[in-house]
């Protein structure tokens, strides 16, 4: 009785740049993981190197002055881009970073402005980040409007840099409230 010897198949060229194909797009998806991990890290970071103008103590008479240095070279568009989600998001809307860095921040560009109108919540409109293509973002939401400088003011009690209220937040305070940073502030 002979032993059969199972014949191996040997796959392919199709099959070997399949495999190769599938293995390429998993590092893919573990550096995009790691990118949605780093940007909201980076946005906290910027976010509070503007608000108190730290780039004054280092020598620089302007933000995008720093910007513009070797060892940080960011776009501007880019930079105030993550400043504003940072600031509209955690900031204003208290959302953890843990759940905005499941996101990306392209997707939330194109959602912030319709969010900050009011035209959507803030659950639905993070649930479309999540679940639909960027395409799919603008159909429902329209063009993302570029970042622009966040605008920001001096508080006359601290001296810290902060946002204006929007009129709507101006118009939701009771006279002689506070708000939470000037609560923050005292």
């Amino acid at each position: 009785m002979g032993k059969e010897v199972a014949k191996r198949k040997t796959p392919t060229p199709e099959e070997r740049a399949a495999k190769k194909a599938f293995a390429v797009e998993e590092k893919i998806k573990k550096g995009v993981g790691a990118i949605r991990q780093v940007w909201i890290a980076l946005a906290g970071y910027l976010h509070e190197f503007y608000s108190e103008r730290m780039w004054e103590h280092l020598g620089h008479d302007k933000f995008e002055e720093w910007l513009g240095t070797p060892e940080i070279g960011l776009g501007r568009s880019q930079v105030y881009a993550l400043i504003e989600a940072y600031e509209e998001l955690v900031v204003k809307r208290e959302v953890e970073e843990a759940v905005l860095a499941e996101l990306e921040a392209t997707k939330l560009a194109v959602v912030l402005p319709a969010l900050r109108r009011g035209e959507v919540e803030l659950e639905e409109a993070l649930a479309d980040c999540e679940s639909l293509s960027r395409s799919a973002l603008r159909e429902k939401y329209g063009k993302a409007v570029p970042a622009e400088r966040v605008p920001l003011i001096q508080c006359e009690d601290c001296g810290c840099m902060k946002r204006p209220k929007t009129e709507a937040e101006a118009a939701e305070q009771i006279p002689g409230q506070m708000s939470v940073e000037e609560a923050n502030a005292a």
